[in-house]
């Protein structure tokens, strides 16, 4: 019996030594890849710059100056009506002596798409085409609240143009609509008209001295009527770029003048974006007495001159002076000098006097309003030390 149990026994053991032990799973290690750095291109600042631009750009231009358009000029004169009391945008009906009453009126003008830069060709009856030809396209009278109240739903900074001697309402109005144009530019367009021109007599055109001594005379007599305006434009908060030519620098520079004189002790903003004077029949020696002032209420003056301009030598003549159109050295103010630049049709035939309107003074322009400063502009190079101006505009 004995026996027969310890077999039983060794067989059991012999079982449980063959019974196979619990093992410990193994996990292999995690390998981890070695990191490849990313590529980095460079900033490319042009293409950056470029896409910043466009988006400016495209909220900048809004207006479309591909196509013939209707632009319209709002116009302040105190021009004499010579037919009684009725309006019109042609020299039938504004004419070359002052008027008490200051008018205010907006004519829509057609600028032809197919029209040479600075050149304005007018239709002799309105069947002509209207890509070809400038035309009035109707009229409007405005009260002055009225009028600067339709300038400021704009939202953009009106351009005031102020022409020069022996210029009539009807060309002024056509002159100041095609600067518009070929400027592309956003904002509103008034046109402040004084009494230029020569008379309607026969002989009137040719009486060139007579001519200049009446303008001159209604300059003075329209300082204190520009003045008012510019008062008005300050009372109703709205800030312009102002641009002149020629003569009517003695309406514009001494009423800035006054202004700013009388403006010293509250004058708290700056009434003018940017002032371009353009051939300046005005005295040398008077702009450097009133050039601080302009300085003051303007963020920029800038001054185009010529040695070429023959009407600045006819203007010193008979003024006994040096005349600012002729080129001086002022501190302070972006003097351009644009002999090189030739431009025989603008203007006043061969005196080189009407660059003005030309392309070259067109596209600095341009860069001026958008606020560029001279150093960065196109075609703009330094004069020489001690020369009557900063800058020369390359052609």
């Amino acid at each position: 019996m004995m026996r027969i149990f310890l077999l039983i026994l060794l067989l059991i053991l012999s079982v449980s030594s063959c019974s196979t032990p619990k093992t410990e799973i193994e996990v292999a290690p995690i390998v981890t890849q070695p990191e490849i750095p990313l590529k980095i291109e460079p900033i490319n600042l042009d293409f950056k710059y470029n896409e910043d631009l466009n988006k400016v750009w495209s909220n900048y231009f809004t207006e479309d100056f591909t196509d013939s358009r209707a632009i319209v000029i709002y116009v302040v004169t105190n021009r004499n009506l010579k037919q009684g009391n009725t309006l019109g945008c042609s020299d039938d009906y504004f004419g070359v002596n002052t008027d008490k009453v200051v008018r205010n009126i907006a004519c829509k003008i057609n600028v032809p798409k197919n029209h040479t830069t600075g050149e304005i060709q007018i239709a002799s009856d309105n069947r002509q085409s209207s890509h070809d030809y400038f035309k009035v396209l109707s009229i409007k009278s405005f009260d002055q609240t009225a009028m600067i109240e339709t300038l400021k739903k704009s939202q953009r900074l009106p351009l005031v143009f102020v022409h020069g001697f022996n210029v009539k309402f009807q060309e002024a109005i056509f002159r100041a609509s095609q600067i518009a144009y070929d400027l592309k530019y956003q904002g509103p367009i008034i046109l402040f008209s004084w009494p230029a021109g020569s008379g309607d007599g026969f002989l009137d055109d040719k009486l060139v001295n007579r001519t200049y001594k009446n303008n001159s005379q209604t300059a003075k007599d329209s300082i204190l009527v520009f003045k008012d305006l510019m008062d008005t434009f300050y009372k109703m908060n709205l800030k312009v770029n102002l641009i002149v030519h020629s003569m009517g620098h003695q309406v514009v520079l001494p009423a800035l003048n006054q202004w700013a004189t009388a403006k010293s002790n509250g004058l708290d903003r700056k009434i003018i974006n940017e002032l371009i004077l353009n051939a300046p029949d005005f005295e040398i020696n008077q702009f450097d007495r009133v050039a601080e002032n302009l300085k003051t209420i303007s963020n920029r003056v800038t001054l185009y001159c010529s040695f070429n301009d023959s009407a600045m030598v006819a203007s010193e003549v008979m003024n006994k002076n040096k005349r600012l159109g002729g080129c001086a050295q002022v501190e302070a103010i972006d003097t351009i000098n644009v002999s090189l630049i030739d431009a025989p049709t603008m203007g006043v035939v061969g005196l080189g006097h009407g660059y003005y309107s030309s392309r070259p003074l067109l596209t600095d322009f341009f860069q001026v309003l958008l606020g560029i400063d001279a150093e960065k502009r196109l075609f703009i190079r330094k004069s020489e030390p001690n020369s009557t101006e900063k800058y020369y505009l390359r052609p």
